[in-house]
């Protein structure tokens, strides 16, 4: 399963391009608009939401949806966290 990944807009780096620097929770990357405009005054600004997916923003977000899908991915994360150290927990116990 793939996911598309909120990242807000930090600037443009290549306007003709269409090409801007995002930050994924504290990873940057340069990524294309180009699905998201139609010519190069359109591109997403800085503070801008966008859903991120293989090098591509994908759609524009509003920022209280983008901190809640990055809320749920860390939980998810935390449980799966959660789960592998049961896992291993237990895997000791039958050692034992």
């Amino acid at each position: 399963m793939c996911l598309g990944m909120p990242a807000s807009v930090v600037e443009p780096v290549d306007v003709s391009g269409q090409r801007v620097l995002v930050d994924v929770q504290g990873q940057q990357q340069t990524v294309s608009a180009a699905l998201l405009i139609s010519d190069s005054t359109d591109l997403p600004r800085p503070g801008d939401w966008v859903l991120v997916h293989m090098g591509f923003a994908l759609s524009r977000m509003d920022e209280s949806e983008a901190r809640s899908v990055l809320e749920s991915l860390d939980d998810l994360n935390d449980m799966y966290a959660d789960q592998l150290h049961a896992h291993a927990a237990e895997s000791e116990r039958q050692r034992s």
